[in-house]
């Protein structure tokens, strides 16, 4: 177990074993956008966790979510006091409607932290899957980390970002 550190003749506190257990985060209510509303402006989801300082964590986010073709969805990291290094696999926009289960193109990209992610949609009533994952490291002062998703084009169909144990953020101190 990489954290905490413990050497001979140490006593390891409830604090130290308890930093390297895993955490969840889940977006609990389905939270929809569109034209009429925020539409390519990125708004705050529910997913959002308070990491502790000059501390270094791996991460996955599982996304959940349900876009027009036209739409499409969009994702960023709302973040200060820390680095982030971000690997993610998305659907490629512009998905068919035939059939959500046939294969696809797909991106997989290592975005920079200000670069939003995209991911194609095929339809309001379709449920598709992103995934986003990697490290964070945190300086002496860090603020929360938030997910943040809106349309990638303007449309007045819906965007949603899926709740209800479907997306989740899982992150694990590691240093």
């Amino acid at each position: 177990m990489p954290n905490p550190y413990v050497y001979a003749g140490q006593i390891a506190t409830a604090d130290q074993w308890n930093a390297g257990v895993p955490r969840m985060v889940t977006q609990e209510n389905d939270q929809t956008v569109n034209s009429g509303s925020t539409g390519t402006t990125l708004v705050n989801s529910e997913v959002t966790a308070q990491l502790e300082p000059n501390a270094l964590y791996k991460y996955e986010l599982f996304l959940s979510y349900s876009a027009d073709g036209a739409a499409d969805f969009k994702w960023a990291w709302s973040l200060s006091g820390m680095l982030i290094c971000s690997f993610s696999l998305a659907n490629a926009a512009s998905l068919s409607t035939a059939s959500v289960n046939d294969g696809g193109s797909v991106i997989m990209r290592r975005a920079a932290a200000t670069t939003n992610r995209i991911a194609g949609g095929s339809g309001a009533a379709n449920f598709h899957s992103a995934y986003d994952f990697g490290t964070l490291q945190t300086d002496a002062a860090p603020g929360p980390i938030t997910l943040q998703f809106a349309q990638n084009t303007s449309s007045a169909n819906d965007t949603i970002l899926r709740g209800g144990n479907q997306t989740r953020f899982l992150y694990q101190r590691i240093r």
